[in-house]
């Protein structure tokens, strides 16, 4: 415990100096002024009477909240372990008490817990700072999410961005590959957005569900707007497959990515 106490000491030094950690501190601000002040806009270009447009704006920009609340935090998580493969450094890291396999078991924690602070930060954040934007009918979707909810979905939502940068760092070779990587799983993070659609409603919605981090925007998506859809699961249900799921793709990723590594 100590051994990870030094590495949890160092990390928090090294945030104003790194670059990277410090991005991943200030991300979450980003997506929350995007969140709190540039998508209002967008929905208030949407001519009013237009229901279904609106709804569907709104649905649109609330999945890029979600999804993206972690996901350049998965990017740049490639990047640090594409680093240390560049520079060698794991081989170093092998050899010392925390061994290679304990320290990237470090930094993934490392990133699920800045993972779930940028998913409490931009949901709730969003919820007070421009709530009442985001309504239909006059009642503000954010009324549906209480802060133990938030609480919930990030912590489920969070465990999909340590497994794709292990899967990253695992099968790219560098950095240059790495950011072709980041830029094709970039669209497959988009992907579940088709849920949006009529054609992916009832059960063609589970088609999506090979896609982890489907299952906890799913079930705030429908946490925020209920429906009457037959074929729609519990949001309770959405959100412990989603933990089940996202757990075995995690532990898979990162037993491919010492094996990759060759440790």
């Amino acid at each position: 415990m100590i051994k990870y106490l030094n590495l949890l000491k160092y990390e928090f030094k090294t945030i104003l100096r790194d670059p990277v950690n410090l991005y991943m501190c200030i991300f979450p601000l980003i997506i929350l002024a995007l969140s709190s002040y540039v998508f209002p806009v967008i929905l208030k270009s949407v001519e009013s009477g237009q229901e279904t447009a609106q709804k569907i704006t709104m649905l649109l920009l609330l999945f890029i909240v979600l999804a993206f609340s972690g996901f350049l935090l998965a990017a740049m998580a490639t990047f640090l372990l594409l680093e240390h493969k560049d520079e060698s450094t794991l081989h170093t890291i092998a050899v010392t008490p925390v061994q290679a396999s304990g320290y990237i078991r470090f930094k993934m924690a490392y990133l699920y817990f800045m993972s779930v602070i940028s998913g409490i930060v931009v949901l709730w954040g969003t919820k007070v700072i421009a709530g009442q934007e985001y309504s239909l009918g006059g009642v503000s979707l954010f009324d549906h999410l209480s802060p133990a909810f938030i609480l919930c979905y990030a912590l489920v939502s969070s465990l999909f961005p340590p497994a794709l940068a292990l899967f990253q760092g695992a099968f790219a070779r560098n950095k240059v590959e790495g950011f072709a990587f980041i830029k094709g799983t970039g669209i497959l993070a988009m992907v579940p957005a088709l849920m949006i659609l009529d054609a992916f409603q009832g059960g063609m919605q589970y088609v999506l569900g090979i896609f982890p981090n489907f299952w906890a925007i799913k079930g705030t998506l429908l946490q925020l707007l209920p429906n009457s859809d037959s074929a729609n699961l519990s949001t309770a249900t959405y959100f412990l497959i989603g933990v089940a799921y996202n757990l075995f793709i995690l532990f898979a990723a990162y037993r491919l990515f010492l094996r990759k590594a060759q440790y």
